[in-house]
């Protein structure tokens, strides 16, 4: 009976430890990078990984942050206003900034990082994507659902697009850029949409994914990942929007990133805690929660050299800080 307890004992212990073995197997941490001569919070983050750069959304710098993957250094910011988002057109070597205060959307040059253009909005902007196919700009208005549409060759919106729910969130292209999806987070659906008829051609419910935040494609599995901010993740077929499988995370996720190769998602909560996902074409398995600087709600993968990215800010002290991924 002494025996049966003391081995119960020992496997009690060994689950505990589990958990934190696997952490350190999947992602190790380097220091955090102090973004020295800027200030303030971060919405969303994206790698470059032609030109090995961090592009980094500083809504409370009012900037656009270019960073050196290579060597965590500051490049260049780009003082264009509270950046919420940020595209890239890699063939016309152009990234476009949405900002919401003031409300434009910004083009700078991904060759010499000066401002080439920009777009007047009505309201403050939210997300943006960028489609190569017809060359236009999807940017979400903050306040209601609905998408504005941009030629960035003439520099004018040319039309927009209302949406059946509000609470607009990530958006994405699928692999041929032949649909945009978009989450709605007050409805808790995807919308599907035909970029070049303009029209909302499916909307899909997230369940259990609620209130989605995060998006991610999955060109291998003809799938997205959707981070709900209640704690699920979904993994959702793009031709049906039949659920294929869905898993814990953390809650309050907003970004999240997948990485095709290591087929691992990558879902930053606010409260400290990035959730790591196994992904295959019908499951997902949450492989670690690893614990985070709170407010880190901005994550990003380079699928090159697979190292995971966050941005946040303790007080007024921006930092960013890679983590080296392994495969599990």
């Amino acid at each position: 009976m002494k025996q049966t307890s003391f081995l119960s004992l020992i496997s009690a212990a060994l689950l505990l430890v589990s958990p934190l073995l696997m952490a350190g197997e999947i992602l190790t941490p380097h220091e955090p990078v102090p973004l020295n001569g800027t200030k303030g919070k971060f919405d969303f983050i994206k790698v470059d990984p032609a030109l090995h750069r961090l592009l980094a959304c500083h809504t409370g710098n009012g900037s656009l942050d270019v960073i050196d993957v290579t060597s965590s250094k500051l490049i260049k910011s780009l003082p264009l206003g509270a950046a919420q988002g940020v595209a890239i057109d890699a063939k016309n070597h152009r990234y476009f900034v949405s900002v919401s205060k003031p409300p434009k959307m910004v083009i700078v040059s991904s060759e010499t990082l000066n401002v080439i253009g920009e777009v007047g909005l009505t309201s403050p902007a939210d997300l943006v994507a960028y489609c190569p196919v017809i060359n236009s700009v999807f940017v979400c208005n903050d306040e209601k659902p609905e998408l504005w549409i941009i030629d960035p060759e003439a520099r004018i919106i040319v039309t927009s697009i209302t949406l059946p729910g509000s609470g607009m969130e990530d958006l994405d292209f699928n692999q041929d850029a032949s649909y945009l999806f978009q989450n709605l987070k007050e409805s808790s659906s995807l919308a599907k949409i035909d970029p070049k008829t303009r029209q909302v051609v499916d909307q899909w419910p997230t369940a259990p994914a609620e209130k989605p935040h995060g998006l991610a494609m999955v060109p291998s599995a003809g799938a997205v990942l959707i981070a709900g901010g209640t704690g699920k993740l979904v993994l959702m077929d793009l031709t049906s929007g039949k659920i294929l499988a869905s898993t814990d995370i953390a809650s309050r996720v907003d970004e999240i990133a997948y990485d095709p190769a290591l087929q691992q998602a990558y879902c930053a909560s606010g409260l400290g805690t990035m959730s790591v996902v196994g992904v295959t074409p019908s499951k997902l398995t949450t492989l670690a929660s690893i614990p985070t600087s709170a407010g880190a709600h901005s994550i990003a993968v380079d699928p090159t050299t697979h190292t995971v990215w966050i941005a946040y800010a303790k007080g007024d002290v921006p930092y960013v800080q890679a983590y080296t991924a392994t495969a599990k």
